[in-house]
């Protein structure tokens, strides 16, 4: 009897799983039908916008930014020069920078830039043989006015905080069509769209799908007579009417050129720093090294090192420290070679994996 019950048990368990299993498979997925007009224009618009708008990355952090120009590059064939319009505080400090497209795309180096600091606005340029999206502007593509009005909507796109948050969409209304900005009157209009570190230099458009503004900042707290408390939806776009006269006035000679310099194009932690918020089984017992936590994709160590290799190892020397991964690139030129040693979990093991990793 105990063995027929067992038999039943079991049966009914695997008929369960079965059933289970075909409700998974045979799930349709239900296509979703706006129930609002304006609700569509709106999905609709942020869908045929949303290519043209990337992070800016830089050797300090990342802002926002929207492709709006492209031209062919004079004498080669098949390549684009690509414009893209952020802020200035975003690309200030200089050095290297990148245009990160979103997950699963290449990103590309920023050949040269140019910034124009008293409006906060700047122009990075890259090249390519991809093919990307415009977006036109026509206060900068035909000399004409965007009318702003107050009350109308507006839909705020960029990359708040950290990568992750890629081209995070808020929403509100223009609150002021008008408002001083850094001393300047009438530079900025303000709204109440969500914006956070990250945000600077993304695009602010309205339903129409045009450009209005370029986000710059936030009012974070006021001074009451009770003290100090927190804002809520005190944001500023600079005036796209303000900033296209400045945009078409670039001249080609006053591009800086981005200098690149030789590097591994990984970004790594201590071992200490990364096991804070990390579990040690992502590494070797008694780990010693310095620990891959990301990729530079216009460099190739992303083609041979994996995330969370441990590097214990480069050109035959111990690395124990991020001071002995920089020792070991010190005066290394573009075109070297450089052998790099690597704890990596392969299953359930550690293995010891060697590779050459040429700067170029």
């Amino acid at each position: 009897m105990k063995t027929k019950k067992l038999i039943l048990s079991i049966l009914t368990i695997l008929l369960s799983l079965t059933l289970i299993g075909c409700t998974i498979e045979t799930r349709a997925v239900e296509t979703y039908v706006s129930p609002s007009t304006e609700e569509q224009l709106r999905i609709d618009m942020i869908a045929d916008v949303l290519p043209s708008v990337v992070a800016v990355v830089t050797e300090t952090g990342h802002g926002s930014g929207i492709i709006y120009k492209s031209e062919p590059v004079e004498g080669v064939t098949d390549m684009n020069r690509y414009y893209i319009m952020t802020n200035n505080h975003v690309v200030e400090d200089g050095g290297e920078m990148k245009i990160y497209f979103g997950p699963n795309q290449d990103d590309i180096a920023v050949k040269d830039y140019q910034t124009y600091p008293l409006f906060d606005v700047a122009v990075v340029r890259i090249e390519t043989t991809r093919t990307l999206r415009v977006h036109p502007i026509a206060p900068i593509d035909d000399n004409v006015i965007t009318e702003i009005i107050k009350g109308q909507e507006v839909v705020a796109i960029g990359t708040p905080r950290d990568l992750v948050y890629f081209n995070y969409v808020t929403t509100g209304v223009v609150s002021m069509t008008t408002f001083a900005y850094e001393g300047i009157n009438g530079l900025a209009l303000m709204h109440d769209a969500d914006l956070n570190p990250g945000n600077s230099g993304g695009p602010l458009f309205n339903l129409n799908g045009e450009v209005i503004g370029l986000n710059v900042a936030k009012i974070v707290d006021v001074q009451t007579a009770d003290g100090v408390i927190p804002a809520d939806g005190l944001n500023y776009a600079l005036n796209i009417n303000k900033l296209a006269p400045i945009i078409r006035g670039f001249s080609e000679n006053d591009y800086i050129e981005v200098v690149r310099s030789p590097k591994l194009g990984v970004t790594v932690q201590e071992v200490d720093v990364f096991l804070e918020e990390n579990s040690a089984s992502l590494l070797p017992s008694n780990p010693v090294g310095v620990v891959v936590i990301g990729f530079d994709l216009t460099r190739n160590a992303h083609l041979v090192l994996e995330e969370y290799d441990l590097i214990v190892e480069m050109n035959g020397n111990t690395i124990t420290s991020i001071a002995d991964l920089a020792a070991e690139l010190e005066g290394a030129d573009f075109g070297d070679t450089h052998q790099v040693t690597v704890m990596r979990k392969v299953g359930s093991i550690f293995e010891e994996i060697t590779v050459n990793i040429t700067l170029s």
